[in-house]
């Protein structure tokens, strides 16, 4: 028999709940996991509003997880393990940022942008001062992203935690060559083309040292290959 769906929702929460509430309430849902910032256990706004929603939703599982505040990229990654984390359990994920502040918000649009995840707001209908009602549901168009060329894809996966120079990562592509050889040459040669493309788009970062130069991932990289996971989690399990 096969295995029933989850449907989860990544919420960031602001100060207030009723945007949250209502748009949730349009989708199916069996669980929620409420995004906020480090600090926000004491702000009293934020608390009212999950302990709201904590009560909307009490029928359902509804977790809590503390993403950066600052650093968009970095809040960027935290979402997307999370996020994978839901979709490796065969998990349909929504985001919803209908009530998060702005900084979590551009993390979640981010996140969305590389894993093609749903991104959805309310679209909202004032009947007065301090009255809010649902007028309907935005759901959030994703401009397509180019991808990398499939060497220089698999170049990043091969960088893993970081290479101490351009051979090292030959051995790691192409352990059959021999150093010195005329083909060890040419494929430092291309290795070399392909380590400018990537830095030039922020995916790496490098840093000579004696005639040696060093590799890693940087954030956007694994923002990127991230993405770039979750996308194939997803397409595997629709499959």
């Amino acid at each position: 028999m096969e295995k029933a769906k989850v449907h989860t929702h990544l919420v960031p929460v602001g100060f207030s709940s009723a945007k949250l509430i209502e748009s949730l309430k349009q989708f199916p849902i069996h669980k929620i996991i409420l995004l906020t910032h480090k600090g926000d256990e004491e702000h009293e706004d934020v608390q009212a509003a999950i302990s709201d929603i904590s009560q909307a939703f009490k029928s359902f599982e509804v977790q809590g997880r503390v993403v950066d505040r600052e650093n968009v990229i970095d809040s960027s990654l935290q979402i997307l393990n999370i996020m994978e984390q839901e979709v490796r359990e065969g998990n349909t994920v929504k985001i919803n940022i209908s009530g998060g502040l702005r900084n979590i918000g551009i993390s979640a649009y981010i996140v969305s942008l590389v894993s093609d995840v749903p991104i959805y707001t309310d679209i909202p209908k004032y009947a007065g001062k301090d009255s809010y009602q649902l007028k309907g549901i935005l759901d959030i168009p994703l401009f397509p992203i180019k991808d990398l060329p499939k060497e220089q894809i698999v170049m990043l996966e091969e960088i893993g935690d970081g290479v101490g120079s351009v051979d090292e990562l030959i051995f790691r592509l192409k352990p059959e060559l021999e150093k010195g050889t005329t083909d060890f040459g040419n494929e430092r040669s291309r290795l070399s083309h392909h380590i400018r493309k990537l830095s030039n788009v922020g995916f790496i970062e490098t840093e000579k040292y004696s005639k040696n130069l060093a590799i890693r991932k940087s954030k956007l990289g694994e923002i990127y290959l991230k993405g770039r996971e979750i996308k194939r989690l997803m397409k595997k399990s629709a499959d």
